[in-house]
């Protein structure tokens, strides 16, 4: 006995399957494809947006910054100038100071440091041989129209061999007594107040130029 078979519509349903699963995979392919343009796309979206804010950014603190300095610089600029206002105003210069104060000195006396402030604070200390010459200076001083006022803040004194300052020769006196070989100096300590106004009239019209 013969048993026909047919194969045929077999094949064609193998062959729909296989059609199939290749068109199923294509779609997904396109739209994985599809995806991941659209991702890049985005993704490159996203970063064009940054890198403007980033200049954006950078572009605002350039001009912040400009504006800064220029601030920075004005400030400057007005320091300056008033720091030189200042100077005109109120600063003296020390040079002709110290001249005067020198004039006003006993003939023995002699300034040891000076001590001097722009704003016309003075400091002294001046040598003396005798305590009356130190009041005396300070006499002077208070008499002088340079000075606001004067104060003698403290005066010692210290025993100084006579061949050295007795007769500002340094002679040596065969006949001297031991007790009159060492004489008695005085240091006197002074704090002075310029008459700032009165000084800087008086330099202007010597002349002077506080170098």
């Amino acid at each position: 006995m013969l048993i026909d078979i047919n194969l045929l519509p077999k094949k064609e349903r193998k062959s729909s399957g296989i059609i199939f699963t290749a068109l199923a995979f294509s779609l997904l392919f396109l739209a994985v494809g599809v995806f991941l343009y659209w991702q890049t796309t985005t993704l490159k979206n996203d970063i064009a947006v940054v890198e403007n804010q980033i200049d954006t950014t950078k572009k605002i603190a350039e001009l912040e910054e400009k504006k800064a300095n220029e601030v920075i610089s004005a400030d400057s600029v007005t320091k300056l100038q008033q720091s030189i206002e200042w100077a005109e105003q109120y600063a003296i210069p020390s040079v002709p100071v110290m001249k005067e104060f020198t004039s006003l000195l006993p003939e023995r006396g002699f300034i040891l440091t000076f001590a001097y402030q722009e704003t016309g604070e003075l400091a002294l200390t001046v040598q003396f041989d005798t305590s009356r010459e130190a009041a005396y200076f300070l006499n002077r001083l208070n008499e002088s129209s340079w000075v606001k006022e004067a104060d003698l803040s403290s005066l010692s004194a210290s025993e100084t061999e006579k061949d050295q300052a007795a007769d500002g020769k340094g002679a040596i006196h065969a006949a001297a007594s031991p007790k009159e070989e060492y004489l008695p100096r005085y240091t006197g300590q002074f704090q002075i107040t310029l008459n700032k106004d009165v000084v800087k009239s008086a330099i202007q019209s010597e002349g002077e130029d506080g170098l």
